[in-house]
């Protein structure tokens, strides 16, 4: 029989990062599938973060998707970040980038090509592989162990994730519009915390200046990578308009992008999980890493 998909094992709840404070002690994990190649060639890396609505995150969801890709020949890494409201932003950011100095740390161990690294996410998880990606070379996100390798993303796919977190209800009515301006919103305690002790918490429209540095915007340039980015046109969580502007903005920029509109589709809905989605994300992976 010709074999057409490489074996994938699976290792799991690999330690990248320990976090120890006065109030808080945490290891974050990776989950890793692992293709075995033709000739054990090295397999080239996506990684992926798991939506979570900023707040708890599954580390078990998305195994369908994950498994369609690693089946493609692709090492596809899955990585916890924190979450709020234990950690503001840029803990998210400043975590999956020290993931994947982790990785290229680790390369040969894993088996791994990391010459060009692409990254992946859904809903907040495609918002944390978007800041990461567009803040390819920004200092002030590498932090910890393994600092003299780099955390550079090749290309991005983002499903469905916000970009402007001040406007994610946009264009859904003013009930669903008026209610992001609340003070617990998840996105409101990404960017401000919560309101205890001497931390006053706020809207995400409290404090526009940290805002605008939770937003992929503030960092585009023209040495950005490769974008793919999906998002249904029934989305009633995320505003279509998130990838709109995202879209518009790396194409100002000069940066290759292609928005995908899944009509129809809702946030996280079943679409999303159909051949056509990932024979597009596959092929993306594959011209930009292969």
């Amino acid at each position: 029989m010709k074999q057409t998909v490489p074996r994938v094992d699976y290792v799991s709840n690999v330690v990248y990062k320990q976090i120890n404070t006065p109030n808080s002690h945490q290891s974050l994990v990776l989950n890793l599938l692992l293709p075995k190649l033709k000739d054990d060639a090295p397999a080239p890396v996506v990684m992926f973060v798991k939506g979570s609505g900023f707040t708890a995150m599954n580390l078990d969801g998305f195994m369908q998707q994950r498994m369609y890709l690693a089946q493609k020949g692709f090492a596809v890494i899955e990585v916890e970040t924190r979450v709020v409201p234990q950690a503001t932003f840029p803990a998210q950011t400043i975590d999956l980038k020290a993931a994947i100095r982790f990785v290229r740390t680790h390369a040969k161990e894993f088996n791994l090509n990391v010459d060009k690294i692409g990254v992946w996410g859904d809903s907040s998880g495609g918002w944390a592989a978007t800041v990461a990606a567009t803040s390819n070379g920004v200092k002030d996100f590498e932090e910890g162990e393994n600092l003299d390798f780099s955390s550079d993303i090749a290309a991005c796919v983002d499903f469905y994730g916000p970009t402007d977190l001040q406007t994610i209800g946009k264009g859904q009515g003013k009930d669903i519009e008026k209610g992001h301006d609340s003070s617990s919103t998840t996105e409101a305690m990404l960017v401000n915390g919560t309101a205890f002790g001497t931390n006053p918490g706020g809207s995400i429209n409290s404090d526009p200046e940290k805002a605008k540095k939770a937003n992929h915007i503030t960092y585009i340039d023209k040495k950005d990578p490769a974008f793919l980015i999906f998002h249904g046109t029934n989305d009633n969580l995320v505003s279509v308009y998130e990838s709109q502007i995202l879209y518009e903005n790396l194409k100002k920029a000069g940066v290759p992008a292609k928005l995908v509109y899944v009509k129809g589709g809702t946030h996280g809905g079943v679409d999303f999980y159909q051949p056509e989605i990932m024979d597009m994300v596959a092929d993306f992976f594959e011209e930009q890493l292969k």
